[in-house]
């Protein structure tokens, strides 16, 4: 609910769309503390359905929807040379955070690990 809200209100004004090109990792950041302290606000039942019930469903559901045969990897193939996007490719789409962005993110997490 967060993320919908957020992702619209920075398609919507300009200002938020050119922080969020700025800052992409702190608009990730953003939208998840405001997700814990809506979660927090509403109490333990809200912890629970999206805690524990919501990504149980969305595992279901992937699993469901995941088909291994010619029509899946067929659709991987054409993922692979940019033709379709997934579920996981629209939402980072969303968020305008491109591949060569997570791709620093995690070069700078396993050089802080270090």
């Amino acid at each position: 609910m967060v993320f919908m809200a957020f992702v619209w209100v920075s398609h919507n004004k300009d200002i938020l769309r050119r922080l969020k090109k700025q800052y992409p990792t702190t608009f990730v950041v953003v939208i998840m503390l405001s997700s814990y302290f809506l979660i927090s606000y509403l109490g333990d039942v809200m912890v629970f359905m999206f805690g524990i019930t919501l990504p149980l469903l969305l595992m279901f559901v992937h699993a469901s929807l995941r088909l291994r045969n010619i029509k899946n990897k067929l659709e991987n193939k054409m993922e692979g040379i940019g033709l379709k996007k997934t579920p996981m490719g629209i939402i980072l789409d969303a968020l305008e955070q491109q591949e060569d962005s997570i791709n620093k993110l995690a070069d700078y997490i396993s050089k802080v690990k270090e």
